[in-house]
């Protein structure tokens, strides 16, 4: 029987002969920016946040959903134990905001921008992709402003069937 110590120890064997720049991104760009990548990043998103078009704010989205994603320890080059990966945390990202997390808030702001506009099918969909990507824990709180958005929506009856007229409580 072979025990986690000796899965550990084959663990630490496998990280001194690769290296730990083996748990580094595979391609290049992940994880890390260029200064130019980054400054349209963080434009796309106070673009988003101060924009009232939910056209050019879609457009915005598309620029922050595309920013580089923390790898995983499932992702990891070198084949880790589950039970090392339970006692790990998530890699965090080497930027110094979260991109998803900024993706996240801006898509917030589309959909109760949309549900503003009257747009209800933009709005519900927008909410119900924030529920739907954003699992992770430290996204809880968007998922949370969703489902409470998505939970209105449930709430609330057409008073016609004209996508542009009032709904009604």
């Amino acid at each position: 029987m072979k025990s986690p110590i000796w899965l550990m120890g084959l663990c630490l064997i496998s990280l001194s002969l690769v290296g730990c720049h083996s748990l580094q991104p595979k391609n290049p760009g992940e994880l890390a920016l260029e200064n130019h990548a980054f400054i349209s990043l963080w434009d796309a998103y106070n673009y988003c946040l101060s924009g009232s078009n939910t056209q050019e704010i879609k457009k915005s989205l598309e620029v922050l959903n595309s920013a580089p994603k923390p790898i995983s320890l499932d992702d990891s080059p070198i084949p880790v134990p589950k039970f090392l990966k339970k006692l790990s945390s998530t890699r965090s990202s080497r930027l110094a905001v979260d991109p998803r997390a900024m993706a996240a808030s801006c898509s917030i702001h589309l959909a109760e921008l949309a549900s503003q506009s009257a747009d209800w099918d933009t709005a519900l969909r927008t909410f119900q992709s924030i529920v739907k990507n954003y699992p992770e824990p430290q996204y809880a709180f968007y998922v949370s402003e969703a489902s409470r958005a998505i939970n209105e929506f449930s709430s609330i009856q057409p008073a016609s069937l004209s996508p542009h007229d009032a709904l009604v409580r």
